[in-house]
């Protein structure tokens, strides 16, 4: 998404913006620098709260509650590492690598990318996968998931899969979308040819739509979350994508929840920037916060994870997060930040466990 004029406003009133929110380090402004984590803890619900009691609760949810005399669970950790300078600059969609665990695979928005982009959690560049076949018009997200059954363009029968989706649309213009599938490579020994994939186009039921959020479904298929056509409080849609493309299957409008503290959704609007999933739970991106939805049970179905409980959790302060990724071990997660108005290149917000 191109937010950087929105952004770039932010600048220009954040000291009144900052004068009724001083607990909210200015817009842009990286909280932690380095790899250096700092320690803190998650917040028990997504709305305004009341005065914090004297002695914290355990709170649920996939991260570990708060800290008691009783349950001396390790705090939460956060922190920001600056990515190599033309790694993904504007990068907008992250997934985790399964195989190397603290490697990630980024995917940039650029008009033309024809490549996802392996990093480490230090920032450094491990690998470019060029895709074959694949010059994105904007390729909003990135989703980490199951194969399916449909059979895989390198004739093999991996389990995970990297979907790539070309579903930006600023001006909701486009005839379709496209999704490529391609297996999930080695992020340290990334091959030196293009990597074959599955280029399959969507269209939409309802006419064109734009979006940067999607999650892989456990059966294979994609779930796209769009984004308002106009500012003022407008639900998302979520729609379904068969494998192999087609027409895409409305299923459910939802709202994401207010931001406890509005910064920079005062100029963008409270949109969804990214999705993420891992078993039992869905993280939600915006551009203020991250929301953590737990299932009730294991067996609930993805596209239901709106009506489930959920609360606020932490995120590093980023000039523009745009992708979210669950950690492999499904309690951290790490976020995935464009350079921002007046940045040089992107970087990573990195939540862990302790």
């Amino acid at each position: 998404m191109d937010a950087r004029p929105a952004l770039a406003a932010v600048a220009l009133v954040a000291a009144v913006v900052l004068a009724g929110c001083t607990s909210m380090p200015p817009a842009g402004t990286l909280a932690t620098l380095g790899s250096t984590a700092s320690a803190v803890s998650p917040v028990a619900s997504s709305t305004p709260p009341s005065p914090a009691p004297s002695t914290p609760t355990p709170s649920t949810g996939g991260m570990p509650p708060l800290p008691s005399p009783s349950n001396a669970t390790p705090a939460v950790s956060k922190s920001v590492v600056q990515l190599q300078p033309g790694a993904s600059d504007e990068a907008s969609g992250i997934t985790a690598s399964t195989s190397s665990p603290g490697h990630y695979f980024l995917i940039d928005d650029a008009t033309g990318t024809d490549q996802i982009v392996a990093v480490g959690s230090d920032g450094g560049v491990t690998g470019r996968i060029a895709i074959d076949g694949m010059s994105a018009d904007n390729a909003e997200a990135l989703a980490g998931g199951n194969c399916g059954k449909t059979p895989l363009p390198d004739g093999s029968s991996n389990e995970n899969c990297l979907y790539v989706g070309d579903i930006g649309d600023n001006g909701a213009r486009r005839d379709d979308i496209v999704i490529f599938r391609l297996v999930e490579p080695a992020p340290s020994s990334p091959p030196s040819d293009p990597v074959p994939a599955d280029e399959w186009s969507y269209t939409y039921p309802d006419g064109p739509r734009n979006a940067e959020a999607m999650l892989a479904a456990p059966d294979g298929s994609l779930l796209i979350v769009t984004k308002p056509p106009a500012e003022g409080g407008l639900p998302h849609r979520m729609y379904r994508a068969e494998p192999g493309g087609g027409e895409l299957a409305f299923v459910r409008e939802f709202s994401p929840p207010v931001a406890h503290r509005p910064l920079r959704t005062l100029f963008t609007g409270n949109v969804v920037t990214d999705l993420a999933s891992s078993p039992g739970r869905v993280l939600l991106l915006t551009y203020d916060e991250v929301q953590e939805y737990t299932a009730p049970d294991p067996s609930a179905d993805l596209t239901t994870f709106p009506d489930w409980p959920h609360r606020r959790v932490p995120a590093p302060e980023l000039p523009q997060a745009e992708g979210i990724t669950s950690a492999v071990d499904g309690c951290g997660y790490t976020l995935a930040s464009e350079a921002g108005p007046s940045g040089k290149n992107g970087s990573l917000g990195i939540v862990s466990c302790g």
